[in-house]
C-alpha cells in the first residue's frame, strides 16, 4: 500500500508538471531522501535485530521502486524537452537580426523546464543509487546476523542441566496451551449446539469430499493400464505428486474456514494454524515427491530403475523425514506464539537434527543391507557418492550437537531434508518435460505431426523447437530449485566462511600471488564450467544438432568447436579467480613459450591443424581417405590426431599436421560417388567372357553400385 501511494504521488506530481508547465514538485524526492536518511541512521545502531533489518529492507525497496517509477516517467519527458531545445537552436548573436519574441520566450521557458527536469532526474538517479547501496548494506548485515545466529554456541546435547531447564519450559508451554484450548472449548460451548452441529456437518463434508477425490484419482490415474510409455508414467507420477501435495494443505485451510464460518474458531490459534498449514504442506510435498517418483506400491510406473525393496526404503525415509520436519515447524511456531523460553527452541532444534541424523544412518545401513542381500540395482550402484555424503552430513550434525552448535546442526539437517524432497520433485519434473517433448510432441509421433501441421511448420522444425524448449524449461527448473534449496544458504555460507580465520598459505610465481582460497576458487570454477560445457556439448551432439539439416560432419565440427570455446572460457575464468589478469597472463605465456620452443612444437602444430580441419573441412567424419599408405573411413577428428578405421576394422591414429601438410586422397570429398578397381585372378584356361559376365552380375546386384554408368 505504501509503495502504491508513493508511486501515485510521483505520477501525479509528474503529470501536474507536464500539464501546467509549473515548477516540478520536489516533495516526493525530499520524502525519499528523508526515508533513506532514517534507514542509514538505523543501520548505524548496534545490536539491530533481524526483524528491524527486514523492515528497513522493505522501506528501502519501496523507496527504490518509487524512484525508478519516477525516472521512468521523467526521462521520456526530458528527452522531449531536449529535442525541443535542439530544434529551437541557440539564441542569436548580438550582431545577428533579432528573432521573434515568441521564439525567445519559448526558448527561455523550455530551458527552464529542461533545467528543472534534468535536476529532478539527476536527484532521482542519485537517490536510487543510494537506495541500492543501502539495500546491499542491509543484505550484508542480515547475512552476518544469520551467520552469527548459526554459529552461536549453546548447550551440548549431553548437558543434563540444559535438559532440566527444558523440562520446566515444557511445563510452561503445556500450561499455556491447555489454557488456550480450554478457552477454545468454552467458546464452542457458548456458541450453542446448532453451530456445533453445522460445523461438524461441514467438517464431514470436507473430509468426505477429500476422500472421494482421492478415490477418484486412484481409480482414474494410478490404476490405469494404458500408461506404459515413459511419458505416461511421468504424467501419472506428476498427477500423484500434485494430488498428494495439494490435498492435505487445502483440507486444513478449508477446515479452518469452516470453523471460522460457524464461529467455532478463536484468533488465539491463528499463529499455530499457520504453522500447521506450513507443516502439512511440507509433509505432503515430501510424500508426494517420493510416491510420484519412486512409486513404491506400483512398480509398473516407477521412473527410476530401483528394486521394490530399495524404492520402498528410500520413499519411507523421505516421507518420515518430512513428517519430522512438519512436526518441528508446528512446534517452533507454537514456541513463538506462546513466547516460550529459548531453551525450548534450542531443544527442538537438537531433537530435529538428531532425528534426521538417525534417519540418514538408518537409510544408509538399509541400502547397504540390500546390496549385501543381492538386491542392489543399477540406480543405487550408479550413485556411490550418496553413502559418503550421508555419512558426512551425519558427522557434521553429530559434531554440532556435541559441541553445542545446535543451530548449525539443525541448519544442515533442514537443508538435507529440503534438498532431498526438492531433488525428487525436480527429477520428476525433468523426466515429464523431457518425455513430453521427446515422445508426446516429437516429430515422429502422430500427435507431434498434427501439432506441426496446426502451427504451419515442418515436423522436423517442430521437433527442433521442442528440443530447445525442453532444454530451456529444464534449465530454468534446475536453477529455480537450486535457488530454493540454497535460500539464504548461499550468502550465509560466505558469511560463515568469512568468520573462520583465513589460512595464510600462499605462494608466488614472479609477481603473481596465489592463495589457497584463490586456488580452490579457480579449480572449482574450472571444474564447474568444464562440466557444464560437457553437458551442453553432449546435448548439442545427441539432441539439438541431429534435428537440424546440417550434415553429420558439420555437426561434429560445431560440437567440437563449442567444446574448445567452453574450455577456453573455463580456463580464462579460472585464471580470473586466481587473481591473474591479462598482463600477468602474458608472463605465464612467456614462461610456457620456453617449453613450447623446446618440445611442444608438434603438439601445437597438431592442435592448430585440428582447428583448420574443423573449420576448412577438407576432411570430414565419414570420408574415405588414403594417407601415408593407409586407407579407411574417418571416424573422429580430435584435438591432436584423427582416427581412421581401415577396411580390416583396424584403427589408425594420424597426427592432424600430416593431414594438413601432407598429401591426402579423399574419395568422398566432392561426392560419395567413386570408382573401385578390383583385380581378379583366374586360371589361364578360364572363359574370360563368362568371368566378366559373372563379375558384372555381382556388381549390378549390389545395392551400393550405381546403375549409370553401369559396372564394367
Amino acid at each position: 500500500m505504501a509503495l502504491a501511494l508513493i508511486v501515485l504521488t510521483f505520477m501525479a506530481a509528474t503529470a501536474g508538471w507536464a500539464q501546467s508547465g509549473a515548477a516540478l514538485d520536489t516533495g516526493p524526492l525530499e520524502a525519499a531522501r528523508v526515508a533513506l536518511d532514517r534507514v542509514e541512521t538505523a543501520l548505524g545502531r548496534e545490536n539491530i535485530s533481524a526483524g528491524e533489518l527486514a523492515e528497513l529492507r522493505s522501506t528501502v525497496t519501496s523507496q527504490r521502486d518509487a524512484l525508478r517509477a519516477q525516472l521512468d516517467a521523467l526521462e521520456p519527458r526530458l528527452g522531449e524537452v531536449q529535442e525541443r531545445l535542439k530544434q529551437l537552436g541557440p539564441a542569436p548573436a548580438k550582431d545577428a537580426p533579432p528573432e521573434a519574441e515568441t521564439l525567445t520566450a519559448e526558448r527561455a521557458q523550455t530551458s527552464k523546464d529542461f533545467g528543472a527536469l534534468d535536476a529532478a532526474v539527476k536527484q532521482s538517479r542519485l537517490l536510487a543509487v543510494r537506495a541500492d547501496q543501502l539495500a546491499e548494506r542491509i543484505t550484508t548485515q542480515r547475512h552476518a546476523h544469520y551467520a552469527r545466529a548459526l554459529m552461536e554456541r549453546t548447550a551440548s546435547i549431553l548437558d543434563i542441566d540444559f535438559w532440566s531447564e527444558v523440562t520446566g519450559a515444557v511445563s510452561y508451554e503445556v500450561a499455556r496451551l491447555s489454557r488456550v484450548l480450554a478457552s477454545w472449548r468454552n467458546m464452542i460451548v457458548l456458541r450453542g449446539w446448532l453451530n456445533g452441529l453445522l460445523g461438524a456437518l461441514g467438517l464431514v463434508a470436507v473430509f468426505g469430499a477429500a476422500f472421494a477425490m482421492r478415490t477418484w484419482f486412484r481409480r482414474r490415474y494410478a490404476n490405469g493400464t494404458d500408461r506404459n510409455t515413459r511419458f505416461g508414467k511421468a504424467w501419472t507420477g506428476l498427477w500423484v505428486f500434485f494430488t498428494i501435495t495439494l490435498l492435505s494443505p487445502i483440507v486444513v485451510l478449508v477446515v479452518i474456514q469452516v470453523l471460522t464460518l460457524f464461529g467455532l474458531w478463536t484468533s488465539q490459534l491463528d499463529d499455530i494454524a499457520v504453522g500447521v498449514v506450513i507443516g502439512m504442506a511440507a509433509m505432503a510435498f515430501g510424500r508426494g515427491a517420493a510416491r510420484g517418483l519412486l512409486s513404491p506400491d506400483r512398480p509398473a510406473r516407477r521412473l527410476i530403475p530401483l528394486t521394490d525393496a530399495a524404492a520402498e526404503t528410500i520413499a519411507d525415509h523421505i516421507v518420515w523425514s518430512t513428517r519430522i520436519l512438519a512436526a518441528v515447524i508446528i512446534l517452533q511456531v507454537t514456541h513463538k506464539a506462546f513466547v516460550a523460553p529459548l531453551a525450548l527452541t534450542i531443544a527442538t532444534n537438537m531433537l530435529f537434527a538428531a532425528a534426521i541424523a538417525g534417519m540418514i544412518v538408518h537409510l544408509v545401513l538399509g541400502l547397504r543391507r540390500l546390496e549385501e542381500n543381492a538386491q542392489a540395482d543399477i540406480a543405487t550402484a550408479a550413485l556411490p557418492w550418496l553413502r559418503p555424503l550421508g555419512w558426512i552430513v551425519v558427522a557434521v550434525i553429530v559434531v554440532g550437537l556435541l559441541a553445542g552448535y545446535s543451530g548449525l546442526a539443525a541448519f544442515v539437517a533442514f537443508r538435507a531434508v529440503v534438498a532431498t524432497a526438492l531433488g525428487c520433485a525436480l527429477y520428476l519434473w525433468l523426466v515429464t518435460i523431457d518425455a513430453l517433448f521427446s515422445e508426446a510432441l516429437s516429430a515422429e509421433t502422430p500427435r507431434g505431426r498434427r501439432l506441426a501441421a496446426n502451427l504451419g511448420i515442418a515436423p522436423r522444425s517442430a521437433g527442433l523447437i521442442g528440443t530447445v524448449l525442453s532444454a530451456v524449461i529444464r534449465t530454468m527448473l534446475v536453477l529455480f530449485v537450486v535457488a530454493v534449496i540454497l535460500g539464504p544458504w548461499e550468502a550465509s555460507t560466505a558469511d560463515l566462511a568469512a568468520s573462520v580465520p583465513a589460512v595464510p598459505l600462499a605462494f608466488r610465481i614472479g609477481e603473481i600471488s596465489i592463495s589457497l582460497r584463490g586456488l580452490f576458487s579457480g579449480l572449482l570454477a574450472l571444474l564447474v564450467v568444464l562440466a557444464l560445457t560437457r553437458v551442453a556439448q553432449r546435448w548439442l551432439q545427441s539432441r539439438f544438432l541431429p534435428q537440424t539439416s546440417l550434415e553429420p560432419s558439420l555437426q561434429l565440427s560445431v560440437a567440437t568447436i563449442f567444446g574448445y570455446v567452453g574450455a577456453i572460457f573455463a580456463i580464462a575464468l579460472a585464471l580470473g579467480a586466481l587473481g591473474i589478469d591479462l598482463q600477468k597472463i602474458a608472463f605465464v605465456a612467456g614462461a610456457l613459450s620456453v617449453g613450447i620452443g623446446f618440445g611442444l612444437q608438434s603438439i601445437v602444430s597438431n592442435f592448430v591443424s585440428g582447428l583448420i580441419l574443423l573449420a576448412e573441412r577438407p576432411i570430414r567424419v565419414g570420408d574415405s581417405i588414403v594417407v601415408k599408405g593407409e586407407e579407411g573411413w574417418v571416424r573422429r577428428i580430435r584435438v591432436r590426431a584423427t582416427e581412421i578405421e581401415t577396411f580390416e576394422r583396424a584403427s589408425v591414429i594420424i597426427p592432424n599436421s600430416e593431414l594438413i601438410t601432407g598429401m591426402v586422397k579423399n574419395w568422398t570429398h566432392a561426392n560419395t560417388l567413386g570408382r573401385i578397381i578390383l583385380k581378379v585372378n583366374v586360371t589361364y584356361d578360364a572363359d574370360t567372357e563368362r568371368v566378366r559376365e559373372a563379375l558384372e552380375g555381382v556388381a549390378r546386384a549390389h545395392a551400393l553400385v550405381v546403375k549409370a554408368p553401369p559396372p564394367r
